[in-house]
């Protein structure tokens, strides 16, 4: 019994094995539609071939010419020669395909029967293919790396304009005394260890302020009356009155603070943001100095 049931545990490990090793193909097999495509998915600007086929169940043989459709608008021409007692054969076209919403198809025109009787004319019951609808997208890829060339452009340009200020900045530096370079220094330090600390400060007040927005919302389901208490709630209504009210103030109230001190805490955790309302304060004050001088 266990020889048997080893020999059956490596058949199955096997055959899963053979299953997991083999190659899955999606644009292969039975011919999914009267319409296919030489690759699918396919892209926006990519060069492709759209195949149909045809098939001549009769005696005589056909030939005749295949338009292929795009919205309506024929896209390429491709003729064939078909012989009779049910032959089939593939036909194409080139497509390079645009991005948007397609309607793909194929007709049969100037089909000539060549039988017994000669060449003539023939009308066909069936001389149109079904219609493949197709949403065709820009290549994933090609948004990608357009994308990363953007960003590359865009860092180019900032690295550029970097360069020119800290051009700026070293020859403005080179003309300060170092006094006075000490001195800013110093003063550069002092306040960004007051940014630092007031940005900590704040977000420790602002998640202390949370917690306690959840401790009023448990609050606040913990005392909704339930209709079992509705007796009791009705009988001391007069006395709650002070503590209801209490309550309806105490959340919004908390809410605002939550609000104040997370627009604290990004006001002194974004350097850009801090430094430049103090320089733009700075620049007011000295404008307003100077016309105070200036009207005396």
């Amino acid at each position: 019994m266990k020889k048997f049931l080893f020999i059956l545990l490596l058949m199955t490990s096997g055959a899963a094995f053979a299953h997991a090793s083999e190659l899955s193909l999606k644009n292969a097999g039975f011919v999914p539609a009267n319409i296919w495509y030489s690759k699918d998915p396919f892209f926006a600007g990519e060069a492709i071939r759209v195949y149909t086929i045809i098939f001549n169940g009769s005696t005589y043989d056909l030939a005749g010419d295949v338009e292929f459709l795009d919205n309506g608008i024929v896209i390429g021409k491709t003729s064939f020669s078909l012989a009779g007692g049910g032959r089939t054969q593939d036909v194409w076209v080139n497509w390079k395909t645009s991005q948007g919403a397609h309607t793909v198809s194929a007709r049969l025109v100037n089909v000539i029967a060549d039988g017994p009787g000669g060449k003539k004319a023939v009308l066909l019951d069936n001389t149109e293919t079904g219609k493949s609808d197709r949403v065709v997208a820009i290549d994933p890829a090609i948004i990608e790396a357009q994308s990363k060339a953007q960003i590359q452009k865009v860092a180019d340009v900032g690295s550029q304009a970097l360069g020119k200020v800290e051009g700026a900045a070293n020859t403005v530096s080179e003309s300060i005394p170092a006094v006075v370079k000490e001195g800013i220094s110093a003063g550069v330090t002092t306040l960004e260890k007051f940014r630092v600390g007031e940005w900590y400060q704040f977000q420790a007040a602002k998640e202390k302020k949370s917690k306690e927005i959840d401790t009023l919302k448990v609050k606040e389901k913990a005392s909704a009356p339930t209709s079992t208490a509705t007796s009791t709630v009705v009988s001391k209504k007069s006395t709650g009155v002070l503590d209801t009210v209490s309550r309806a103030t105490e959340k919004p109230f908390a809410y605002v603070m939550f609000a104040i001190l997370a627009t604290l805490q990004y006001f002194f955790q974004w350097q850009v943001l801090f430094y430049g309302i103090i320089l733009y304060a700075i620049y007011r004050a000295i404008k307003w100095v100077t016309k105070k001088i200036r009207n005396r």
